[in-house]
């Protein structure tokens, strides 16, 4: 599909603030060795071809559709950058579409998940901006006000979005922990001995951790059901700016995955469902770890507590070492660490930054002039979000 210049942002004082984000993107310019088109369902083995060469990884095409094409919330959108005397895709820059909640109305945009070039070409920085323009101009013609990027991002990939695409970072999540078990001590210290002693001690510590239950009843459950649209429906309002948290959403993200399996504790109060945490549980060069993906408890410090209490219990059941969980500062979740003996800023895990760039061109999908405005304003305040590290593709 060839590309077309994007549509003209909307005029309106309120933009005066954020204006200075928007990219500037083009249309990029094909030449006579290289093609750039947007990237469609066919496209999938040549993007993950590309992916597998560049990142050294042996990902499935199974994983790649899952990923951007099985997604509730829709197509993904991007462009690719093909080779004329080949046909094989040389760069790419694809993002997830996700469906949000902002201000009280739903609306859309573009999650940027990942961007490769062909490490044998050339040039490798013009395919990379001229695949990233592209991408910029087919996701302002989404009907959806934003595009932003997940963790992980380098500080100089970032100084170099900033520059060309507006670029700016608006949350940052930084990861707390709970030591579960001292058998990492034990075994750079005394090395075989720890399988004698980290037992011993493991009790120890595990005697001093007091229940949070809060009257709330806990059950680990293998999928979302009917409830859980409800419990998004009921809680979102709390929010400014969220991600879709109803069912299918969660199902897609964490049930279907195909290269992690995650674990599921919901929380009810007198049979009522009142909140969730979901939890990945992997190694780390040896070392188990459980990593808090998501968790729903509509601003209740007794659920979140609850939920907390028991995952870590059940994570401690399992092996791991730590339970981890990068979040905001200063906000629910940080108290939640601190209520805990030995809830500490993870030294292990570094901040992950979350970028956001005003959609350029976009019209706002057909909302009112003013809902539109305001959706902007508030998305361009970090503080109103709230995210978790399973809202982008962690690891994935």
């Amino acid at each position: 599909m060839p590309f077309s210049e994007p549509t003209p942002p909307v005029e309106s004082p309120f933009l005066t603030q954020i204006k200075p984000y928007y990219p500037k993107p083009r249309p990029p310019k094909s030449t006579e060795t290289i093609e750039y088109l947007n990237i469609t369902r066919e496209d999938g083995k040549a993007i993950n071809d590309l992916y597998n060469k560049v990142f050294q990884q042996n990902r499935s095409l199974e994983h790649y559709m899952w990923k951007y094409w099985d997604n509730p919330a829709g197509p993904p959108t991007g462009s690719l950058a093909r080779e004329r005397a080949t046909g094989n895709c040389v760069a790419t820059g694809i993002a997830q579409r996700r469906r949000g909640w902002v201000n009280g109305h739903d609306t859309y945009g573009a999650l940027m998940c990942e961007s490769a070039t062909d490490p044998d070409l050339r040039g490798g920085g013009r395919l990379w901006r001229e695949v990233m323009n592209g991408f910029a101009v087919v996701s302002a013609d989404v009907d959806g006000i934003y595009w932003g990027y997940g963790g992980q991002s380098t500080e100089e990939a970032i100084k170099i979005g900033e520059r060309w695409f507006g670029y700016r970072v608006i949350v940052q999540l930084v990861a707390w922990e709970i030591r579960l078990s001292t058998k990492p001590i034990f075994e750079r210290r005394v090395g075989g001995f720890s399988s004698f002693l980290a037992p011993l001690f493991d009790f120890c510590l595990r005697l001093r951790w007091r229940k949070h239950r809060l009257g709330l009843e806990t059950r680990e459950v293998t999928c979302f059901g009917a409830e859980y649209d409800e419990l998004w429906e009921r809680y979102r309002d709390l929010y400014t700016f969220c991600f879709h948290r109803g069912a299918a959403s969660l199902n897609w993200r964490y049930i279907e995955n195909p290269q992690w399996q995650h674990r599921v504790l919901e929380a009810r109060n007198q049979g009522k469902l009142v909140g969730y945490m979901v939890w990945r549980e992997w190694s780390d060069n040896g070392t188990q770890i459980a990593t808090v993906l998501d968790v729903w408890h509509g601003k209740e410090p007794a659920v979140l507590e609850t939920l907390m209490d028991a995952v870590r219990r059940k994570a401690a059941a399992s092996g791991c070492a730590f339970l981890r969980f990068a979040v905001q500062e200063e906000g629910l979740e940080q108290a939640a660490f601190e209520s805990f003996h030995s809830g500490r800023k993870s030294p292990y895990e570094r901040v992950d930054k979350i970028i956001w760039t005003p959609s350029p061109g976009t019209d706002g999908g057909g909302k009112p002039e003013q809902v539109y405005q305001d959706q902007c304003t508030l998305m361009h305040g970090g503080r109103d979000w709230f995210y978790t590290q399973g809202d982008c593709d962690f690891r994935d």
